[in-house]
């Protein structure tokens, strides 16, 4: 780790060309995953005419078997070179997406998404919670760890109008070539990333340590249905023009908080987020109209990367002292679970209930906001005083 002690704030930079290289090798990776959303349950449905709900069960697993890896997390990172870990499990994880074409039944299918949902769950502990601590100064590791996950946001969106753009036009396989083209990027800048060196410790093989912090649940699990929501927009959206709004939203969104709400309070920005999202939901319910849809994937973009932002926020101030990591994994691990679960949902619940989607959607963005106005937002600031 890079010690700043001796050097002022400014001169702590952010932007180094580590830090550039893992954020772009995220951006890579998530646009690599979230493009493949669109088309597979679509291909399952026309190559094994399994139902919605099976197909969107099968794609959920992913965020299940997010789960599978994370007590040897800390054994992992500290027995082994942390990069090397990281480029192994990405390096796998784009080839497992090379089996798709050739699997036979959807029981293989699963077998493939279980094994890429445990190598993500890897390479987001390895480099969001792990390399980007290692590489940036101490002062700007917030700072880091926020731009980190931007990168991500940005490349899941991206991910999502190229998925849609191009199905339509290509065959299944050139999609499953663009994903691993889009991957293998991402793989090969994880080579470049100058890391400290750490001598290997020995610790114990099962740890919560890089995987769950406890103390940050109750902020998930808020955060948890923003990500449902967007999970269910996902499964019932095939748009790309929709999600390049939603990009634009995320952009817009960043600008905001960076530049007019950079004083704000954390409690203004949530609700302001969730009302942007409950306005472009709203939106989508009572307008057919296009021009209205992308009107409404912007307000859900604002609303969407507003409200996890300041989420995030939480989630890794609430940790103490070398928690940082873990409360971070916490996040990455809530975030895709939520996302699969409302795709999964979505996919279950139109089938007999179609007309029903958007106000299911506002529900959920009622509650959260209720739950934070209630409990989060004093629970936050008491844990916040009990760790000073």
């Amino acid at each position: 780790m890079y010690d700043d002690f001796f050097f002022p704030y400014e001169k702590a930079k952010l932007w180094t060309g580590n830090m550039v290289l893992l954020s772009l090798s995220n951006f890579l990776l998530y646009v690599s995953l979230y493009m493949m959303l669109p088309a597979l349950p679509l291909w399952m449905v026309r190559h094994w005419y399994c139902s919605y709900a099976e197909a969107g069960a099968t794609i959920a697993v992913f965020g299940l078997a997010m789960f599978l890896p994370g007590a040897f997390n800390s054994y992992l990172i500290d027995t082994f070179k942390r990069k090397s870990v990281c480029f192994i499990a990405m390096f796998l994880l784009v080839a497992s997406s090379l089996l798709y074409p050739y699997v036979a039944t959807v029981g293989l299918v699963v077998l493939v998404r279980a094994l890429q949902g445990g190598l993500f769950s890897v390479i987001t502990m390895t480099t969001g919670s792990t390399l980007v601590i290692d590489v940036t100064a101490s002062r700007r590791r917030t700072d880091a760890n926020i731009a980190f996950a931007w990168a991500g946001r940005f490349g899941m969106a991206a991910g999502l109008a190229l998925g849609v753009y191009i199905y339509p036009y290509w065959n299944f396989h050139y999609i499953i070539y663009t994903s691993v083209a889009l991957g293998t990027l991402a793989l090969v800048l994880i080579p470049a990333v100058k890391v400290p060196f750490r001598a290997p410790l020995s610790t114990l093989w099962f740890s919560l340590d890089r995987f769950v912090l406890p103390r940050t649940l109750w902020a998930g699990l808020n955060m948890m249905m923003v990500a449902i929501v967007f999970g269910i927009l996902i499964a019932h959206i095939y748009n790309e023009l929709f999600y390049i709004c939603i990009l634009a939203g995320l952009i817009l969104s960043l600008l905001l908080l960076s530049y007019v709400l950079s004083h704000a309070s954390g409690r203004s920005e949530v609700e302001l987020g969730q009302a942007a999202m409950i306005g472009g939901l709203l939106l989508l319910n009572y307008s057919n109209g296009l021009i209205n849809s992308y009107i409404a994937g912007i307000l859900l973009g604002m609303g969407i990367g507003t409200t996890v932002s300041r989420f995030f926020i939480k989630m890794i101030s609430l940790p103490r002292h070398c928690e940082r990591g873990t409360g971070n994994n916490t996040y990455q691990l809530l975030w895709e679970a939520g996302v699969l679960a409302g795709f999964l949902f979505e996919n279950i619940w139109t089938e007999g209930h179609p007309d029903t989607i958007y106000w299911i959607c506002i529900g959920i963005c009622a509650v959260l906001l209720l739950m934070y106005e209630l409990f989060t937002h004093p629970w936050y600031y008491r844990k916040m005083e009990e760790k000073q």
